[in-house]
């Protein structure tokens, strides 16, 4: 008699031993994977592009697929994680704590975290990133002082 296994919200036991290296239009790609995790380390954000047009993310379906993507990740128990020179910008799969950047990027269950890449930005270009807020500044005053005229 045969009999089929009860079905468990347990992840099914996977891992992911790789290290690889892509390189897709001349950028550098680092693929890892160690366990349960695997890091995707990209060169630049270029690189992350390039990537993401050539595969199946490219489709006008992302936002399915990306939630397909991620629901059979969270199943298997895997958790991807992209870098960018190093630094944790996204995670997608069992690890992955979605929130509010995912949710308004209509990301579906992708964890976005920007804060690295965006520090490293305004450290290398400081002159840049004051001009940049002087403006934000300047802008949101020009609009509060609008909106008092009404």
């Amino acid at each position: 008699m045969l009999t089929t296994p009860p079905a468990t919200d347990m992840a099914l036991p996977l891992e992911v031993l790789a290290d690889l290296q892509l390189a897709v239009d001349g950028e550098d790609i680092d693929i890892r994977g160690t366990g349960d995790r695997i890091v995707v380390d990209l060169s630049s954000l270029r690189a992350g592009r390039r990537l993401l047009a050539s595969g199946p993310f490219a489709s006008a379906q992302r936002a399915r697929t990306t939630g397909r993507v991620h629901e059979a990740l969270d199943i298997a128990g895997l958790t991807v994680e992209v870098r960018l020179r190093g630094d944790p910008v996204a995670r997608l799969g069992a690890e992955a704590q979605p929130g509010t950047i995912g949710r308004l990027l209509n990301l579906d269950g992708i964890e976005v975290r920007p804060t690295q890449p965006l520090r490293a930005v305004l450290r290398r270009r400081p002159v840049l990133t004051a001009a940049v807020v002087i403006g934000l500044v300047a802008g949101l005053g020009w609009w509060l002082f609008r909106r008092g005229d009404t």
